[in-house]
């Protein structure tokens, strides 16, 4: 990846504002057809694979961000800090009591 698109990746602190860089990356080389991100929190890195609606322009995108080329797809590692996303939080919740069906009788 090219160093300048690695500062302006480094920026985004989550999903949000990643997938808006790189898809403001993209924009000058047309629609993005598939987009998919994937964060793996040991490496500190988020894979990103991005295809084109235009296949002759998939190469040129790739080239001009440094990406790798992946079955046709512009693929990026990108390196994030530990609290990329936030925190995640696990909330528990009170067991709920069953409703109960009242039957009326006559």
């Amino acid at each position: 990846m090219k160093s300048e698109v690695a500062q302006k990746l480094a920026e985004a602190h989550d999903f949000y504002a990643l997938t808006k860089a790189v898809l403001s990356m993209c924009e000058p080389y047309g629609p993005v057809h598939a987009f998919r991100m994937v964060h793996n929190r040991g490496a500190k890195r988020v894979a990103c694979l991005i295809e084109l609606e235009s296949p002759k322009l998939q190469p040129v995108l790739a080239r001009a961000i440094g990406a790798r080329v992946l079955n046709g797809a512009a693929c990026l590692e990108i390196p994030v800090e530990d609290d990329f996303g936030g925190s995640c939080q696990v909330v528990a919740l009170p067991p709920q009591p069953a409703y109960e069906a009242r039957v009326a009788t006559n």
